[in-house]
């Protein structure tokens, strides 16, 4: 299946190369020379990017599991000569190196992603995204191509290692795996008025890539293919319908039996199946209407389910979704209102023993009051019905008046309400002084009902309300910020709170601010029914500029933690320090 990707993604990139080749052609070689001359004193060589290291120190009274050192460098390059582009980056890490156990991935990663004009290439360990139901953010180590020509015809691709293979040693917290490779392929033809899309990935376990097998652990050889076309179209200049199909058939098992195979899905015609093959489909669409003020969209979505691929972390499926959003401006672009509203079930192959169905709902406004005073709210609102049926059981005798019997159920509603209101002052705004005030307040609220009844702990109810106070001294380059937090909990019947005051200071010092320093200080007091917990965190740092381009940063932290509750630690002292350098050209 790989070598024959191989082939299929020559057809497009040949087509690209060849248009561009008659193309020039064309073009007046006589002044390609000259041509040519001037851009490269337009664009001669450059190099420029940054490189940062960082050290971490950890110390603690009470054993937490967490490294004592802990190293990061990361850097990023940048070549350009004419009309190339070569960007480096690089991520070193010791974390992970000492976890006694061994996981697929990995931490350290080297990127290169040179371009020129309208191509880019990825080597080494890159991230691309085609579609969310197809190939999305899985970091791979290997190649990609994106080629975006100024032709209707655009080409991504990619190929490469997803997961490394990893022996099972015996540790239960190894993740063992078998290799993974990956293939991807994204074309689009892109007109003014419609834009179509054909996606197509497929990815495969080596089976012998390991020495023992897996299956005792669940761990099977999988292999993946996954189809996908969408596109947009314009009807009027204000109005846009989409929409997207994909089809995944996946095979769980490498190992199993091929009799009893099923094609059904357009993707598992195309690839060899066997009786643990499975067939899913998603899909979308939706419209879009442009006002002079604002948007008005409407959007449906369907996904079977156990519908996934192995080319994203995480899939969400067995769920239709049909949802209405607005955006307008009013008061001469002042207030910004925007909501959406929608319908979600699931259970849409009526196996599950209840079937749940939600309603949401949010609006957000901004408003800019004056040239002072901003405020901002939100409101959301989550519903979520459930009929569910009790005493399931097995009939073993086939009792008339058993099956003729009522069958109980419960109907479970609940009621999740979040809301946020944020208001900012500008007090005054001077050369000599300014000052601003913050508040904000929070709301989550959440109520579950069962035939209308809300039982002994099926409330709960969490305010949060926090004050700032900042002033600062242009001239002296200083400033003293405050603010007092103050949380309460309702669930489980119980009340707890949460209070504490904080302070931070910060100083410039130094001809053109190349010394720059910062403490704080914050305590916080929680009271729950069983015990009382006091954090007093203290912090130090100071960034520094010696020289353009070159500069150190120290962080010290020390956190005291102490409790009343009768635990082998009551006291927890923690002390984290933070060194750094960073370098830019």
């Amino acid at each position: 299946m790989g070598k024959l990707y191989f082939k299929i993604l020559l057809l497009p990139i040949l087509f690209i190369f060849s248009y561009h080749l008659k193309a020039q052609q064309d073009v007046d070689l006589e002044n390609l020379g000259k041509r040519t001359k001037e851009e490269l004193k337009k664009n001669p060589f450059k190099i420029s990017g940054g490189i940062s290291a960082n050290s971490i120190f950890y110390g603690s009274n009470v054993y937490s599991g967490r490294e004592p050192f802990t190293y990061f460098l990361n850097g990023n390059l940048n070549i350009g000569f004419y009309k190339w582009t070569m960007p480096i980056s690089y991520n070193l890490t010791n974390q992970g190196s000492n976890l006694g156990y061994q996981i697929p991935f990995k931490f350290n990663r080297l990127s290169l992603a040179p371009k020129y004009k309208w191509a880019k290439a990825y080597i080494g360990d890159a991230s691309m995204s085609f579609s969310p139901y197809t190939f999305n953010g899985l970091l791979f180590s290997g190649a990609g191509l994106e080629l975006n020509p100024k032709i209707p015809l655009k080409v991504a691709l990619m190929t490469g290692r997803l997961n490394k293979a990893v022996e099972d040693d015996g540790n239960p917290n190894t993740m063992p795996a078998y290799k993974r490779m990956g293939y991807g392929t994204h074309l689009k033809w892109e007109k003014e008025q419609y834009k179509l899309g054909v996606i197509g990935f497929y990815a495969k376990d080596d089976i012998h890539s390991l020495k023992k097998s897996l299956d005792e652990r669940g761990i099977l050889p999988q292999e993946n293919l996954v189809l996908s076309i969408n596109g947009a179209f314009k009807i009027k200049k204000n109005i846009e319908i989409f929409g997207e199909y994909a089809n995944t058939a996946i095979t769980t098992n490498q190992r199993a039996t091929a009799i009893g195979g099923v094609k059904e899905g357009i993707a598992s015609h195309l690839m060899k199946t066997n009786s643990s093959t499975e067939n899913y489909s998603a899909f979308n669409t939706g419209a879009n209407l442009q006002l002079k003020k604002g948007m008005i969209g409407i959007r449906y979505e369907k996904i079977e389910p156990g519908y996934r691929t192995l080319g994203a972390y995480y899939f969400n499926n067995d769920l239709e979704n049909i949802t209405l959003n607005s955006y307008f401006t009013l008061l001469k672009d002042k207030l910004s209102l925007s909501s959406n509203i929608g319908r979600q079930r699931d259970n849409l192959d009526n196996k599950k023993l209840k079937q749940t169905s939600r309603w949401v709902g949010a609006v957000n406004a901004n408003l800019k009051a004056s040239e002072k005073l901003m405020i901002s709210a939100s409101y959301s609102n989550f519903t979520m019905f459930t009929n569910r049926q009790l005493n399931q059981f097995t009939h073993i005798n086939a009792n008339p008046l058993q099956i003729q019997q009522p069958k109980d159920s419960i109907d479970y509603k609940q009621i999740s309400q979040n809301m946020n209101v944020n208001i900012n002052y500008a007090l005054s705004n001077s050369k000599d002084k300014t000052q601003n005030i913050n508040f904000n307040y929070s709301l989550n609220d959440m109520v579950n009902r069962e035939n209308g009844i809300v039982r002994k702990g099926g409330l709960s109810r969490f305010h949060n309300a926090n004050i700032n106070y900042t002033i600062g001294f242009p001239e002296k380059k200083l400033n003293i910020g405050s603010s007092f937090n103050f949380t309460h909990t309702y669930a489980a019947s119980q009340i707890s709170t949460i209070w504490g005051p904080s302070i931070t200071v910060s100083k410039s010092f130094l001809k053109e601010d190349k010394l720059k320093t910062n403490a704080s200080a914050s305590y916080n007091r929680s009271n729950m029914p069983n015990a009382t917990i006091s954090v007093a965190n203290l912090m130090l740092g100071a960034n520094y500029t010696p020289w353009d381009k070159h500069n150190f940063n120290l962080t010290l932290v020390q956190m005291m933690r102490n409790t009343n509750q009768n635990i082998e630690n009551p006291k927890v002292n923690e002390t984290t320090c933070t060194i750094g350098y960073n370098y830019s050209f």
